[in-house]
């Protein structure tokens, strides 16, 4: 029997940040770098910014609450490592459509209808 894994939805993103690096500086910050995808950034914007509740955010983000949920608790512990032991943290902005709420991340190459 041959398990092909369900197709990603596509993820709606709701804005488009101004900074893509964040981390220490000086001589000691030549450590590892942290990776943010984009829908991670958009799940603590929703969540901690916008002050919605994780159903608001699942049906915001266009996802499942339980996927929405693992969304953010990836994004929280990232930020985490990063603040925690000095580590540079990278948003990745893929090609993606950000347009008033209506945008989506097109990671694996499904295109905007």
């Amino acid at each position: 029997m041959c398990h092909i894994p369900r197709p990603r939805k596509r993820r709606r993103i709701g804005f488009s940040p101004r900074f893509m690096e964040f981390g220490p500086h000086g001589a000691s910050c030549k450590g590892k770098s942290i990776v943010l995808q984009i829908e991670e950034l958009e799940s603590i914007r929703l969540m901690d910014i916008e002050n919605l509740d994780q159903q608001g955010c699942a049906d915001k983000m266009g996802v499942g609450r339980t996927t929405f949920q693992r969304i953010y608790k990836e994004a929280r512990g990232k930020i985490a490592d990063s603040i925690i032991n000095g580590k540079r943290l990278i948003i990745e902005k893929e090609e993606a459509a950000f347009s008033q709420g209506n945008g989506h991340c097109h990671r694996y190459g499904n295109k905007q209808g």
